[in-house]
């Protein structure tokens, strides 16, 4: 197992840190948000690239998951045929001067959609402002992937003003359980998301979960791209079983990749089997692979769990590895 020597620097004193460990405050302040102006309409999109297209996913996951309204995440520069105005198309650029984001929003103008932005300033506000469409701001200062809390809380808030969503007690109800995993988590120097940088080593993750966690699993790919410098891969389960259990077999895998599988122990025992034979399997023919099991109550609390962790890992990595997280990658 590789690893690395842990730099003689104390990362929870730096921003990028003090950022991620705040998720449920995030959320928290912006659920508290009062929102006024947004008519209900029967579609929803979000707008937006990396760490916005990523708070679209989760909220879409979850919605999934407690048989709500679909939410359509819209990526790149075209929106759908079916965006017209009844449609509220939430754009996010945290920044407000991602070019994607900006193409969107006079798309979705130009279709008449009720649009809502979310950003911290930039062109974005400003036209949004002009445009006399309905403004929801983040603070200014923070890296897009260090703001995410701020941006799933306006959705969730977003979704509810326009009558796609009845009220927000579970994302309210699960803050307190995730303020206490996230200090159960930071109070202990040697927690699991040290162990976990440390099992990648100098190797390139490649991070797996179910399907209902795919929101999560990108984050983590992105996370220990743009915090850790490093090449990082996701993929579900069980499509793996069908496109790329075999391609594991390869003898000159070990030493430069890694899968790190999330558990979702609140899965039905078949979805379990279907993860843990192939993961077994490889272990047996001599691959390492990390299972980290994700232990909350509920869909919601797991893959908020999942953020926290893979937050964290990425920046121990960074740190083990002499890399500065915190330079500036703003969408």
């Amino acid at each position: 197992m590789a690893s690395r020597k842990r730099k003689g620097v104390c990362i929870a004193g730096t921003p990028m840190y003090q950022q991620v460990v705040k998720l449920p405050e995030q959320i928290d302040f912006a659920l508290s948000s009062l929102v006024f102006n947004i008519r209900q309409t029967s579609k929803f999109a979000v707008c937006g690239m990396g760490t916005c297209s990523i708070a679209g996913a989760f909220v879409s996951d979850y919605m999934d998951s407690c048989g709500g309204s679909a939410v359509s995440v819209i990526r790149g520069f075209d929106l759908p045929k079916w965006v017209d105005s009844d449609t509220t198309a939430v754009v996010i650029s945290y920044s407000g001067e991602t070019k994607e984001a900006l193409h969107l929003y006079r798309a979705a103008v130009r279709k008449g959609a009720q649009v809502i932005c979310i950003t911290s300033g930039g062109e974005l506000e400003e036209l949004c402002v002009k445009d006399d469409n309905i403004l929801m701001s983040m603070p200014y200062g923070f890296e897009s992937r260090g703001a995410i809390g701020y941006m799933i809380g306006y959705i969730m808030v977003a979704l509810r003003n326009c009558g796609l969503l009845s009220d927000l007690e579970d994302f309210k109800s699960v803050i307190p359980e995730i303020k206490k995993y996230r200090n159960e988590l930071i109070e202990n120097d040697e927690n699991e998301a040290r162990e976990i940088a440390r099992f990648i080593g100098n190797r390139a993750p490649v991070i797996y979960g179910f399907f209902n966690m795919r929101s999560a699993v990108a984050r983590w790919k992105t996370q220990f791209n743009e915090n850790s410098k490093v090449l990082s891969f996701y993929g579900t389960m069980p499509e793996f079983n069908h496109n790329e259990l075999v391609g594991w077999t390869a003898d000159n895998l070990t030493e430069r990749f890694v899968p790190i599988m999330l558990m979702d122990d609140n899965v039905s025992d078949m979805l379990r089997c279907m993860a843990e034979t192939p993961l077994s399997m490889l272990m047996e023919g001599g691959m390492d692979v990390y299972k980290h099991h994700l232990r909350g109550k509920t869909h919601l609390e797991n893959m908020l769990r999942a953020i926290i962790i893979g937050d964290l890992a990425s920046l121990y990595l960074a740190d083990y590895n002499h890399i500065d997280a915190g330079i500036r990658t703003k969408k």
